[in-house]
C-alpha cells in the first residue's frame, strides 16, 4: 500500500519533468538485458544544422552554394570544416564524420522522430521511443538515485520520446537553467504541503532532504518504486551532479557561461553520476526566431550567416516588420564550437571517452542553394553527422557527398543505420534485441553498423 502524500512528493509536475519519479523507476525493473557500462551523450541540433557551414564544406561549389565562408585545415590532414569552427578543427582526431547521411523526411516533427528513434513514423504519429527511452526500458538505472536518461532541457524537440512505451519511460527533463546563479542548492523555508507549487527541481531536491532528514512521518513508505523514487531527490546524487559549482570556473568559462554552454557540461556530470543516455537539445534561441530556454533552433531559413554567429545585434537587412530577438551570447556555430570541443577534451581527460558515446546531429541537413533570404531550407537528402568515443574511430571521415553536396556520393547512411550503430556501441545487440511490450518480436533497429565507424 502507497503511504506517500503524492502531493508532497510523488506527483512531481509534468511541467516540470515530465513525469513521476516512480514511474522513471519502475520502468528500470524492466530490463532485457544486463546492465551495461556505456553511456551517450546526444547533443540533438533542432532545426537542422547546414553540413556546408559545420563539417562538409564545399570550396569548390559555386558561391550562391558554397556560401561566404571558408573550410580550414583540421588536425587530420586532408580532413577541412568551416573555418567558423575553429576550436573543433584541432580535435577532428578525437571523431569519426559521417558525411554521406540522408534522412528521409524533411519536416521537423516526423525527421526528428526518425533520427531520435531509429524508425520513419507512419501516419498517425510516433510510435517506436526515442533511443535513450528505449535504453532506460531495457537496462534501468545503472546507480541508485540517478534516472537511467535525462533530457536537457527536454529529451529531443519535436519527438514523443517514449512513444508506445507511455510516459513511465519518458526521459527525466531538466528545464532549469544550470548556469542561473545560487543554483543549484539553495537554502529553503517551504512547507511540505507547498511543495508540488515549486516550480525549480533543485529546489525540490533540498527540500525534500530537509523533510528526510527530520524523519517527515509522510515519506514513510513500503512502495519500493515510491522508496526510489524519494531516493532519486533525497540521497544526494542528484543533488551534487547538479552542482556545477564544483566545477573548475576555468572549464566552466570554456563550456560557456550560458544556457547551452552549461547544459552540456550538465550532461557530462550526469553520465559520470551514473546516467547511461543523455539528450541535450543544443540551440541558441534568438533572431527571427523568438525567446525562450526550451525551443532554440538551427532552422534558419533567413540571414542564416547573421544567425548563426551572433544574435546580439539586429542585422543591417533585417526584413522590414521583422522582430529581431536579441541574444547576448554566441550564437549557434561558436557555442558549438565551445561546448563540443571542451566535451570531448572533458571525457578523454577524465577517461570516460572511451565509455561514453557523443552523437552530434539534427533531423536533416539544409539545401545545397542559398535561397534570396540569405538562408537555406530543410533538406533531407544530404547532411552530415559527427560521433566520437565507445569504440568509434578517431580522425575518421566516412562517405562523402558530390560536389554541391546535394546527394551521397557513396553508400548513404540512414538514420536506421545510426541507430544501429548506437546501440552497437552501447554493447546491445540490435539484431536480437526486441521492444519490449509488443507481442510481436520487433528488433529494436532495422538498419547496419556503419562501415568503417568503430575498430
Amino acid at each position: 500500500m502507497l503511504h506517500i502524500n503524492r502531493r508532497a512528493a510523488l506527483q512531481v509536475g509534468a511541467g516540470l519533468f515530465g513525469l513521476s519519479l516512480p514511474q522513471v523507476l519502475r520502468a528500470g525493473t524492466n530490463r532485457g538485458v544486463a546492465n551495461k557500462d556505456v553511456s551517450c551523450i546526444f547533443l540533438f541540433l533542432a532545426g537542422g544544422p547546414s553540413q556546408f557551414e559545420t563539417f562538409d564544406p564545399k570550396p569548390n561549389a559555386p558561391i550562391e552554394i558554397r556560401g561566404p565562408w571558408n573550410p580550414i585545415q583540421t588536425n587530420v590532414p586532408g580532413t577541412l570544416i568551416c573555418e567558423k569552427l575553429p576550436l573543433l578543427a584541432q580535435r577532428m582526431d578525437k571523431v569519426s564524420l559521417i558525411r554521406s547521411w540522408q534522412g528521409k523526411n524533411g519536416g521537423h516533427d516526423i525527421g526528428s522522430q526518425h533520427v531520435a528513434s531509429g524508425f520513419l513514423p507512419e501516419r498517425g504519429g510516433q510510435f517506436f521511443p526515442n533511443f535513450g527511452c528505449l535504453v532506460s526500458a531495457l537496462q534501468g538505472s545503472k546507480v541508485k538515485g540517478i534516472p537511467p536518461h535525462f533530457g536537457l532541457p527536454v529529451a529531443a524537440r519535436y519527438t514523443n520520446p517514449p512513444g508506445y512505451l507511455g510516459a513511465a519511460y519518458d526521459a527525466f527533463n531538466i528545464k532549469a537553467d544550470p548556469s542561473q546563479k545560487g543554483l543549484p542548492v539553495n537554502p529553503l523555508s517551504v512547507a511540505a504541503e507547498r511543495f508540488d507549487e515549486r516550480r525549480s527541481m533543485l529546489l525540490q531536491i533540498e527540500q525534500l532532504g530537509r523533510l528526510r532528514d527530520s524523519k517527515a512521518g509522510p515519506f514513510a513508505t513500503h512502495d519500493k518504486f515510491s522508496d526510489e523514487a524519494v531516493s532519486v531527490l533525497t540521497g544526494g546524487a542528484m543533488a551534487r551532479a547538479m552542482t556545477l559549482g564544483d566545477e573548475p570556473q576555468a572549464l566552466r568559462e570554456r563550456y560557456g557561461m550560458n544556457i547551452y554552454g552549461q547544459r552540456v557540461l550538465l550532461a557530462r556530470r550526469l553520465v559520470e553520476a551514473g546516467a547511461r543516455f543523455v539528450t541535450v537539445n543544443q540551440a541558441v534561441q534568438g533572431g527571427l526566431f523568438g525567446e525562450g530556454t526550451t525551443n532554440g533552433t538551427w532552422d534558419t531559413h533567413q540571414l542564416s550567416f547573421d544567425s548563426m554567429m551572433s544574435l546580439a545585434h539586429e542585422p543591417a537587412n533585417l526584413p522590414k516588420g521583422s522582430k529581431w530577438h536579441r541574444y547576448d551570447g554566441p550564437g549557434n556555430l561558436p557555442q558549438l564550437d565551445m561546448s563540443l570541443s571542451t566535451l570531448l577534451d572533458d571525457l578523454d581527460e577524465r577517461g570516460m571517452l572511451d565509455t561514453t558515446l557523443v552523437v552530434v546531429m539534427g533531423e536533416f541537413g539544409r539545401t545545397p542553394r542559398i535561397n534570396k533570404e540569405a538562408g537555406r531550407d530543410h533538406y533531407p537528402n544530404a547532411g552530415c553527422l559527427l560521433m566520437a568515443g565507445a569504440g568509434v574511430r578517431r580522425g575518421a571521415v566516412i562517405g562523402a557527398t558530390d560536389r554541391n553536396g546535394a546527394t551521397p556520393a557513396t553508400r548513404p547512411w540512414g538514420p536506421e543505420d545510426v541507430a544501429a550503430s548506437i546501440y552497437h556501441a552501447l554493447n546491445i545487440d540490435h539484431h536480437r534485441t526486441y521492444f519490449p511490450r509488443l507481442s510481436r518480436p520487433t528488433p529494436i533497429a532495422n538498419g547496419e553498423i556503419i562501415d568503417g565507424l568503430f575498430g
